[in-house]
């Protein structure tokens, strides 16, 4: 296929199957971290019920990659004097309850977060004492103004 230098080709973008059979999926796991990091990334399994304990320790979990099973999984948290960053892609929909003191509990949208009807719900609950948890939902990014202005340009000069 022959392309033009201002639009390369690039193929699309094989989806990635995180829906797994309820087999497949464990029963409950956790991590314990005390004065240390743990970062949980790239292909792994989200157990039914997954607890995180730091303190003074930080977590970070990413499910962009993840697999999951159908229905609601869990994922308990008890921060104190630490903090726990749990990314969430946006096929997974998040419901969050949490308890705390002088702490802070955050979620935040990037991109066009809508999951779909048929998604897997993600319940993250917990407490957090003198520490911090952000749970980030990540969608496909919108374009900004620069690259809206730069494809109308394109389209105005082709």
């Amino acid at each position: 296929m022959i392309t033009s230098p201002s639009r390369p080709f690039s193929p699309a973008p094989v989806p990635y199957r995180r829906i797994v059979p309820e087999g497949l999926v464990p029963e409950r796991s956790g991590a314990t971290v005390w004065l240390s990091n743990l970062e949980r990334k790239d292909e792994w399994t989200l157990p039914r019920i997954y607890r995180l304990f730091t303190f003074m320790g930080n977590i970070e979990l990413d499910l962009t990659t993840a697999r999951v099973g159908a229905g609601v999984s869990e994922i308990e948290i008890s921060c104190t004097l630490g903090n726990i960053e749990i990314t969430v892609p946006r096929e997974i929909r998040v419901e969050c309850e949490w308890d705390g003191f002088a702490g802070n509990f955050s979620v935040e949208r990037v991109g066009d977060t809508t999951p779909p009807d048929d998604a897997p719900l993600l319940r993250v609950t917990g407490n957090v004492y003198f520490g911090n948890v952000e749970v980030k939902i990540v969608g496909p990014k919108q374009p900004g103004l620069k690259d809206k202005l730069l494809s109308a340009w394109r389209d105005l000069n082709t």
